[in-house]
């Protein structure tokens, strides 16, 4: 809950289950109960706002629960700042024919390029077949500065690493995987910190340590019956995101 608190949701709802049919949903329900907060956020789109729900307490998280919905995806930036992210996030996404082991490799190249830069990054599983990356930022940052930043670091992984593509249409990347840093904006979003995913065994996206990023990961292994027991042994290992702030300036001098 620390980690949706303060920021616009996304909603992923299975009102059928994992096999039935899905949608997003951003504009909060109209029957919602008047005890469920919400925000009004101005939008470019057809409508002129959209009113996103929010998360304050266990009774808001439980609400949307209820609704069918498994998956959550929190904005990036909070209701008090909404055109300043609070982390730069990397989706690392691998094409079906790569395995896990490429995207652990990537990831380690992925940290080994921040930490030139001074910048450190908490991984987590994506809960899917993937990893996610996040780097905290400082305060004053706008999407527009963040994203620019990451495309940086993307661009020169995409150049030593042939497996690594920014190509977003699916149909363009080949056989590779896909860095993207494209989320990083307003409105854009990835499945939240340990946000389940609707499938068979309902994977967890956990946070690792980086001494767990090698070859023995297996995130089939961070799942609804094993995130509790994980927590209570470790502790919330993406604690730190919310209150660490990364300094971008030796980015955005290139």
């Amino acid at each position: 809950m620390p980690h949706l608190k303060g920021y616009p949701l996304v909603l992923v709802r299975y009102p059928d289950g994992i096999d039935g049919k899905f949608f997003y949903q951003k504009e909060a329900p109209p029957s919602r109960p008047d005890w469920l907060p919400t925000v009004e956020v101005a939008s470019k789109g057809k409508r002129k706002s959209i009113r996103y729900c929010l998360v304050e307490d266990a009774a808001d998280l439980l609400f949307l629960i209820n609704l069918g919905c498994i998956e959550i995806h929190p904005w990036l930036s909070k209701t008090d700042a909404l055109d300043h992210p609070t982390s730069m996030v990397f989706d690392l996404d691998p094409h079906e024919s790569q395995s896990f082991q490429t995207v652990v490799e990537v990831a380690l190249l992925l940290k080994s390029v921040l930490d030139t830069f001074g910048l450190t990054a908490y991984p987590k599983t994506s809960g899917a077949s993937g990893m996610h990356i996040y780097v905290p930022v400082g305060d004053g940052y706008d999407y527009q500065t963040v994203r620019k930043c990451a495309v940086t670091i993307a661009k020169f992984i995409e150049a030593v690493d042939p497996r690594v593509t920014l190509v977003r249409p699916i149909r363009d990347r080949g056989n590779r995987l896909y860095l993207d840093c494209w989320q990083i904006g307003r409105g854009k979003t990835v499945a939240g910190v340990y946000s389940l995913r609707p499938v068979p065994g309902a994977p967890v996206s956990t946070p690792l340590l980086w001494s767990e990023v090698n070859r023995a990961l297996q995130p089939k292994a961070f799942t609804m019956q094993t995130i509790f027991e994980r927590l209570h042994r470790m502790g919330d290992l993406f604690r730190p995101v919310l209150e660490q702030k990364n300094d971008l300036a030796p980015l955005t001098k290139h």
